[in-house]
């Protein structure tokens, strides 16, 4: 083509040794052509054409997702989560487990009525300090056993039955020498009796609560709750009484000084015993002695474990753990294997 002269084809290329890797489209359709005519459009080739799949062409629809369902353990897994957690910070395990449950109302109420029964010294009858529980609890009221009143009053209150409560009487007069002979002149003790029916055949309850703290120098913060609860069942007339006594033991210790640092050790222990004795009659002055003598084992018996568990036991661990400044060599070999034991560990 001669210069000047215009081209009268406009869609024929000047250059027909290169052709352009675009396909023009005259029509400007948006179109693009099928580099593989052996597949269709809108079609997806099945690279194992032995399987099929059924659903091929529905929409997947996502799983619906599942709600947060808050944990709904039952009373007695609280109590005995309670029962594990440190004694000595019972208020912050109480809080913590109601946070767990606060959304169950009923259990949660279930739960604090049941665990929220510790023992404390109530000091409002001129009579004498008294230990509440849940043994002489009425609503808000708690009985004391040495004026026989509740505090803070309350109308239609339970009262042990005449010859009950003078048992009763009996009772505080011969665990208050027990608790100054085992333990001090400062203990706090107390013994509640109450029926078990309307009529004496149907027996009574017992309970024996002890209290004694230990402060010092050196102790901080050392305490002895024991619980004794016992079920007294008659037969053969009330000339047969069985006996059924549940001991729990608290104990805590917290104590400092050169030689160990600051120690915090607490715990319970629970033990039970049964026996089976002749007696006079249901009120009879013989229950002062047999219940007296199942107390005083049963709570030398749980003694002598925790002095075994938690003072030897402990005591074993902290001279192997540590070189003992007083008895010198003897810890070491232990020391130095334990040391090598946890540097192998981090490794």
């Amino acid at each position: 083509m001669s210069e000047g002269e215009s081209n009268p084809n406009p869609e024929e290329n000047p250059n027909p040794e290169y052709e352009s890797p675009i396909p023009e489209n005259p029509e400007n359709k948006e179109e693009t052509s099928n580099p593989n005519p052996e597949i269709t459009e809108n079609t997806v080739e099945n690279p194992n054409p032995e399987y099929t799949n059924e659903n091929q062409g529905e929409t997947e629809t996502e799983p619906p997702k599942k709600e947060y369902a808050p944990p709904n353990p039952s009373l007695n897994e609280c109590i005995q989560l309670n029962q594990l957690l440190p004694l000595n910070k019972i208020d912050k395990n109480i809080e913590a487990i109601s946070t767990v449950i606060y959304e169950n109302d009923d259990l949660l109420n279930e739960f604090l009525q049941k665990i929220d029964n510790r023992t404390k010294i109530c000091s409002e009858d001129p009579a004498g300090d008294f230990i509440t529980c849940e043994q002489n609890r009425d609503g808000d009221s708690y009985r004391s056993p040495f004026s026989n009143k509740y505090f803070p009053p309350t109308e239609d209150a339970k009262y042990p039955s005449p010859p009950l409560r003078k048992l009763e009487e009996s009772f505080n007069q011969i665990f208050k020498n027990y608790a100054k002979a085992y333990y001090s002149t400062s203990s706090n003790y107390s013994v509640y009796c109450w029926d078990l029916g309307d009529n004496p055949s149907d027996g009574f309850g017992v309970a024996v609560l002890i209290k004694h703290s230990v402060t010092g120098e050196s102790m901080h913060n050392g305490l002895w709750d024991s619980s004794n609860v016992i079920s007294v069942n008659f037969s053969d007339n009330g000339k047969k009484a069985k006996y059924n006594l549940i001991t729990t033991v608290n104990l805590t210790m917290a104590f400092s000084n050169k030689t160990c640092g600051n120690v915090s050790l607490s715990g319970s222990l629970t033990r039970s015993s049964s026996a089976e004795k002749n007696v006079k009659d249901y009120y009879s002055l013989e229950h002062l002695e047999n219940i007296g003598k199942m107390v005083e084992d049963l709570e030398s018996n749980i003694s002598n474990t925790l002095d075994a568990i938690y003072v030897s036991k402990s005591k074993e661990i902290i001279d192997t753990s540590r070189v003992n400044p007083i008895l010198g060599k003897p810890g070491i070999a232990q020391a130095m294997a334990l040391k090598n034991v946890v540097l192998g560990m981090k490794k």
